[in-house]
């Protein structure tokens, strides 16, 4: 039954997707194709590098619980490290949304993988996490690049990725607001 219950989930999570409204937040969807499109935010976040870096691997602080399998973003987790996970584990279940592959301290995280829909066709994943020191903070650059098999139709998810990355980079500022 918990069964059913995470899979429940992982359907609202896919037309969550498809029917969220556009943010304050907007990304550029630098690219899309029928096989591929490029995501990419820019933000300027009023806290250090440092603070921003760690505050990336605190997911269950500022990622959204409605775009989790289990309907809870206290179940996420990610080591800022090479080979890092940014998992979801809950009960008798558990998902890999993202593996990290590249880690540089207070500058740079990158992750490889199809977030939650995503995962069910055949495509790869780039995400990068950039962060540069501005004036009143640093600079937050987000990138989602996404690829796959011909026919696989990514033109029409790039806006709906969009809007639910957009909505985890407002959940990011409002935490670090908070501290």
């Amino acid at each position: 039954m918990r069964f059913l219950q995470g899979y429940r989930n992982a359907w609202l999570m896919a037309v969550a997707l498809v029917v969220l409204p556009p943010g304050s937040v907007q990304a550029e969807v630098i690219h899309k194709a029928k096989s591929s499109f490029s995501i990419r935010f820019e933000e300027v976040i009023a806290r250090d590098n440092a603070a921003v870096f760690k505050a990336l691997g605190q997911l269950p602080e500022w990622w959204s619980s409605d775009h989790t399998y289990s309907g809870s973003a206290g179940n996420l987790s990610m080591e800022l490290l090479a080979g890092g996970c940014f998992c979801e584990r809950w009960d008798d279940s558990s998902v890999e949304h993202l593996r990290v592959i590249f880690a540089l301290q207070d500058r740079e995280v990158r992750l490889t993988g199809g977030l939650g829909p995503l995962q069910s066709l055949p495509v790869n994943g780039l995400m990068q996490w950039r962060i540069t020191p501005a004036e009143s903070g640093s600079i937050l650059t987000w990138e989602y690049q996404v690829w796959g098999a011909p026919g696989t139709n990514l033109e029409a998810l790039a806006a709906p990725v969009e809007q639910v990355l957009g909505e985890q980079l407002r959940g990011l500022k409002e935490f670090l607001n908070r501290q």
